[in-house]
């Protein structure tokens, strides 16, 4: 964490995500003066499984890996974008993590206590609505993310991981420095040898651009009836 970086009321919120938009203007700027806007490093640890954490998090900027973590393994759940929130889960349950956040590139991360954004959800309405849509869309998304994860072929585990990280996540076709072999690996629950070599597979086929530190999504018809066929 870069503390040298901290600081109190400098993004605005409005716009940022639609709940905020439900909100007052006193509602709004009682919110402004009591968030924490903190920068992280690339590969940071953002909050840790298991800890205590009483506040819930907003990504202003960059992208952040979720993991599962088990005693002698870990699970790249997610990686979510900017723009969203990465710590809705605990809301009226408790402050403990239940997963590690990890600044996948350099990222903006705006704190607002847990207590304070309850009461919000305790007293608008239209704010309760938004977030609790949040929080459904999330577990729906993670749903999907474990099924395609596990219940698919390798070859059709890997077309869906660059379909879900082009399309959804980077929204580019251009992986270049965003993606690491190690991450499809975690991403898709296979070794990082089995990741090299079904990339080269898909490579020769003309799939993908394949080089030492970048991956392009070359022919996505191609790949959506491998993952169809997974």
């Amino acid at each position: 964490m870069d503390f040298n970086t901290t600081q109190y009321q400098e993004l605005d919120c409005r716009g940022r995500a639609k709940c905020f938009d439900t909100l007052t203007s006193d509602e709004l700027e009682a919110l402004e003066q009591a968030k924490l806007i903190v920068r992280y490093k690339k590969g940071e640890v953002i909050a840790k499984q298991g800890t205590s954490h009483p506040d819930i998090l907003f990504l202003q900027d960059g992208y952040v890996k979720f993991y599962k973590e088990y005693p002698t393994t870990r699970i790249l759940t997610i990686i979510e974008k900017k723009c969203n929130f990465i710590g809705l889960f605990g809301l009226f349950v408790d402050t403990v993590m239940q997963y590690t956040l990890v600044a996948h590139t350099d990222c903006v991360i705006c704190s607002f206590n847990k207590s304070h954004i309850e009461k919000l959800i305790s007293k608008n309405n239209a704010f309760a609505s938004e977030t609790i849509k949040n929080i459904n869309d999330k577990t729906l998304y993670i749903f999907n993310v474990i099924s395609n994860s596990s219940s698919k072929q390798m070859h059709g585990r890997m077309a869906w991981a660059l379909l879900e990280l082009s399309v959804t996540v980077f929204e580019t076709d251009s992986l270049k420095s965003l993606i690491t072999r190690k991450d499809l690996a975690e991403f898709t629950n296979m070794s990082v040898m089995s990741v090299g070599r079904i990339l080269r597979e898909f490579a020769d086929e003309k799939l993908i651009g394949l080089g030492k530190d970048f991956i392009d999504v070359l022919q996505k018809d191609k790949l959506i009836v491998i993952c169809k066929n997974g």
